[in-house]
């Protein structure tokens, strides 16, 4: 579900990473003013942080003030840079065609509006600079600080560049990798708030009576899948890390970045990760001959069991959704469109038992009856067994079957013989057993 353009670049600090609002004019003015003391500050939390991260700073952080502009300006350079125009399309159009989006949603627009909203400052691996926000005293951003020098610790021991250029096609592993990097330092930054409140906890912007959704109203108002993807590095990463420490301590956190987690799944199930569980590689090939006429493949990638859990829960209940996500094998989706306009989305999926694969079969079928207004049933003769579903719906025919461990799903075929095209080439694939 194309969550490889949903990770937030690994250097911004978005409102989960508890960004506090922006002073008066008077304040900003000063703070402009004060390099030395930003220096100062990112000294002295270094080495707070290092003591607590229990890694030695190989060099001193370099630290400098930017304005909002200059930040927002920075970090929408950085997102254009790692993401062309033809993959925010493409994502668009894979989101719309799950009903996860509207059709006229457009991504890019949205992901600069949040940046605008949210950015506060970010540490940047390519210069290994951290950036603080020149409008904010710098006193309200210790906390802010430690999240983000903990990245300079990670960059100088883990080499944080080498994610920037994350191979294509598996998003899934993308966003775990992500995970262990937000978690590691969101963990972090809450052990520094606690070291320097004496055990009293008081992060900015906990407070449970704060309007967040007046304070930040693009995030509140972004699409559900867009707002969960944010935030899913922070919140499952410190809960995935916090595992890791109880079970491995320090010096096995630090080697996950060298085995790192292969994903999401291992993430929300931290048990997977360490006890070497990892998922199962799906290809199925190109479907261009099975499609016929003029289409053209737009994205191909790994949805996950966090990707399946957002799929479902826009139609279904969270719990449902949830315990069908659950058992999730392995999976690998393609999205193609004609030269029409139509949209097609082809998805494998394999799953560590039958029984996990019928639960998701069934979710998924009911996902399908309440995500389109004319979802019905196509006679028993068209539509198979206990085992295969097909529907005719307002955006094409939709095909769900089961067999054994695997579910294949194609979502808007135009005719039942190019369904049938598809099904037969889908379920010809080969599965790989191998980990990624």
């Amino acid at each position: 579900m194309m969550q490889r353009r949903l990770t937030a670049p690994t250097a911004l600090i978005l409102a989960l990473s508890l960004i506090v609002s922006a002073a008066g004019l008077t304040r900003r003015q000063a703070a402009i003013r004060d390099s030395a003391s930003a220096l100062d500050a990112t000294e002295e939390v270094l080495q707070s942080v290092s003591r607590l991260r229990r890694l030695k700073p190989k060099h001193s952080v370099r630290s400098n003030l930017r304005t909002r502009d200059e930040i927002k300006e920075s970090v929408i350079r950085d997102m254009t840079e790692s993401t062309t125009p033809e993959e925010f399309a493409a994502s668009e159009k894979t989101l719309a065609k799950l009903g996860l989006v509207p059709g006229d949603f457009r991504l890019r627009d949205y992901m600069v509006s949040l940046l605008r909203e949210q950015v506060a400052g970010f540490y940047e691996p390519k210069t290994q600079e951290f950036f603080l926000a020149a409008w904010i005293p710098i006193a309200e951003q210790k906390t802010v600080i430690a999240h983000e020098l903990t990245h300079a610790l990670q960059d100088q021991h883990f080499n944080l560049r080498r994610f920037e250029k994350w191979p294509k096609g598996d998003s899934d592993a993308e966003l775990a990798a992500h995970a262990l990097i937000e978690g590691d330092a969101t963990v972090t930054m809450i052990l520094y708030d606690y070291d320097q409140n004496k055990g009293q906890m008081s992060l900015p912007g906990t407070d449970s009576s704060a309007d967040d959704d007046s304070k930040y109203p693009v995030l509140a108002k972004a699409p559900a899948v867009l707002r969960e993807s944010l935030q899913f590095p922070y919140i499952n990463g410190a809960i995935f890390v916090q595992e890791v420490l109880k079970n491995r301590s320090w010096t096995g956190l630090n080697s996950s970045y060298d085995k790192l987690p292969a994903s999401t799944e291992q993430i929300m199930h931290p048990e997977k990760f360490l006890q070497g569980e990892g998922p199962v590689r799906v290809e199925t090939g190109s479907l261009l001959p099975a499609l016929g006429g003029d289409w053209k493949l737009l994205d191909s990638d790994v949805n996950g069991e966090f990707g399946f859990q957002i799929m479902l829960s826009e139609f279904i209940s969270k719990g449902d959704s949830r315990r069908a996500s659950e058992g999730w094998g392995g999976d690998r989706y393609a999205t193609y469109q004609e030269k029409t306009g139509a949209v097609m989305i082809a998805q494998y999926s394999t799953w560590d038992t039958a029984r996990d694969a019928e639960e998701f079969f069934k979710a998924y079928c009911e996902r399908t009856e309440k995500r389109y207004r004319s979802a019905r049933t196509a006679p028993p003769e068209a539509g198979g067994g206990q085992g295969r579903r097909l529907y005719q719906t307002e955006e094409g025919l939709v095909m769900i079957e089961l067999r054994g461990q695997d579910v294949v799903i194609i979502e808007g075929a135009q005719t039942r013989e190019q369904t049938a095209r598809l099904q037969e080439q889908l379920w010809q694939s080969k599965k790989s057993q191998a980990a990624r």
